[in-house]
């Protein structure tokens, strides 16, 4: 063969081959390569802000891609938000799609504001007790119009030396070393128990927010350490229609139990009280310090013991009380109602020491104007109208009476037209089971120091089942309480029997005459068991005879 004819067939064979590889249809597929990067899209705002406390709930993101479709399951978030403490957090959003190409990550700022804002405080780091903070209530509360023993039969007296209150040193439990000291002594030589009463009033006065104190109280029979407020507008209504938080009480013998509670006039001008105990399963709250606490809005209060919450109370449309601002008080007191007297057991000095008390508002709380104050709606007591139904009606001196109750225990005051004398009298329904009382208030006081050697008559009708009534007779500096049924009264009808006791046994007991508040009033109703009990007392014809 030739050689062009051997280069002519490779020609052709080249040729042949070329369209033999390139001729009819494939089954495959050119691949395509994905190169685009998903999209991500942040939901809800990129800043957010929330309140410290409140829960926060993330709105996420989502993410599509050409290729993968939806694929928002894929996203990874970095970072968290605790709500619990005050702060700017980052949240990161970021994806990739099957083929590894990224979106731009996508970021949110969370920023947790503080709910409590402090605006108030005392840390009793300072040499002495701070008087541009806290002022001193003296003496036995007659010099504030209140009965002697603070209306409670107390039995202190109130210093400002610095052996009842300071500021001392506790490096070892305090937070910054130092700490008030609140002092009750057993002074002997005078027979009296000294003590301290701090207050903040006409110095800082506040309304709604966060209230706080890191406290150690004492224990023993007879002690009474308190962490409370008052309404600023005592002076223009009186208690309780001024209103009071106790945001600690713990009694001695009780000192498992922690008291919080409402003290305020209630829509029939009696005087009520809500709240809560807070009971420690193990131990006693003198053992150590705790934290002290209430949270107040215009819509209910709530106490807090390290914490914890442990009582919540509404406010009702009868509480105007506490939509107005109050003052705060620490004190010690020794004895009372309450608490009853120290004994043998009872091992002084005591004292109760505060490390701190700190007020905080609520910056996400705008408040209303406080309401108009309507004396007449806010008083405690039945008004003269009412309580002269009980009074001889032609005894002077008692005409400007008004009738109170007051205790868990109170008696139901209402007219009945059983009567001895004048058509009406008063019936006082005691519920039983718990302490309380009646009495007629006199505004203003009298001087009935012409009649201290006379008698106290009254017309009553007492169920068979008392076996013991505290009687008791109240000047501003002095009362006296006696055994009702330790007097044998003079049978005048079928319903009442007429009492005629003493006066001088009142004064004796430590009624001060020359200053008379409580010309009559009913106690703590008893069987013979010792019990409260349940009954109807009526109540007319009360007046003072003088002695012949």
């Amino acid at each position: 063969m030739s050689f062009y004819k051997s280069i002519w067939i490779l020609f052709f064979l080249s040729i042949f081959s070329l369209s033999g590889c390139s001729g009819g249809s494939s089954d495959e597929t050119p691949v395509t390569v994905d190169t685009v990067n998903p999209e991500l899209t942040l939901l809800g705002d990129a800043e957010v802000t929330v309140m410290q406390g409140e829960s926060y709930a993330d709105a996420g993101a989502t993410a599509s891609d050409a290729v993968d479709g939806n694929i928002t399951s894929k996203i990874v978030q970095d970072g968290s938000v605790d709500t619990s403490v005050a702060g700017t957090y980052e949240l990161t959003y970021s994806v990739s799609d099957a083929a590894g190409n990224s979106a731009t990550v996508v970021k949110r700022t969370v920023t947790v504001s503080e709910k409590w804002t402090l605006v108030w405080n005392d840390e009793f780091d300072d040499s002495a007790v701070d008087p541009g903070k806290w002022a001193y209530m003296l003496g036995d509360g007659t010099l504030y119009g209140e009965t002697a023993g603070w209306g409670n039969q107390e039995l202190q007296f109130y210093t400002d030396e610095l052996a009842n209150s300071g500021i001392t040193e506790d490096e070892e439990d305090s937070e910054d070393g130092s700490v008030l000291y609140i002092k009750a002594i057993d002074d002997a030589d005078n027979q009296v128990y000294t003590s301290a009463k701090l207050t903040t009033e006409d110095l800082f006065e506040f309304r709604y927010g966060r209230v706080e104190a890191r406290i150690k109280v004492p224990g023993g029979k007879g002690m009474w350490p308190a962490f409370w407020t008052l309404g600023a507008n005592k002076p223009d209504i009186g208690w309780p229609g001024s209103g009071e938080i106790d945001i600690m009480e713990v009694i001695g013998m009780q000192e498992q139990n922690l008291h919080g509670t409402l003290h305020y006039v209630d829509s029939s001008n009696g005087h009520d009280s809500d709240g809560g105990i807070k009971t420690l399963a193990e131990g006693e709250y003198s053992e150590d310090y705790h934290i002290y606490a209430i949270e107040w809005t215009p819509e209910k209060i709530a106490w807090m013991v390290d914490g914890e919450q442990y009582a919540e109370v509404a406010i009702a449309d009868d509480m105007k009380e506490f939509l107005r601002e109050h003052y705060l008080i620490l004190n010690l007191a020794v004895g009372g109602d309450w608490p009853g007297s120290p004994d043998d057991t009872t091992v002084f000095p005591k004292q109760m020491l505060v490390d701190y008390v700190r007020v905080y508002e609520d910056s996400t709380l705008e408040a209303g104007e406080a309401p108009v104050l309507v004396v007449e709606e806010e008083t405690m007591g039945l008004a003269s109208s009412v309580a002269l139904a009980a009074i001889n009606s032609s005894f002077a001196p008692f005409q400007d009476v008004k009738i109170v109750t007051y205790g868990p225990g109170s008696p139901e005051p209402s007219r009945s037209t059983t009567a001895y004398e004048g058509g009406t009298s008063i019936s006082a329904v005691f519920p039983g089971g718990k302490w309380g009382g009646i009495y007629f208030e006199l505004d203003p006081v009298i001087d009935a120091s012409e009649y201290a050697n006379g008698y106290l008559v009254a017309m009553l009708s007492i169920p068979d089942d008392f076996a013991e009534v505290e009687i008791k007779l109240e000047g501003a500096s002095g009362q006296g309480p006696l055994n009702l049924m330790d007097y044998t009264p003079e049978s005048v009808d079928e319903v009442f029997a007429k009492y005629r006791i003493p006066l001088a046994d009142f004064a004796a007991a430590g009624t001060e005459f020359a200053d008379l508040k409580v010309p009559f009033s009913l106690w703590n109703a008893k069987d013979a068991g010792g019990s409260f009990v349940a009954g109807d007392v009526l109540i007319d014809n009360i007046y003072f005879e003088l002695q012949e």
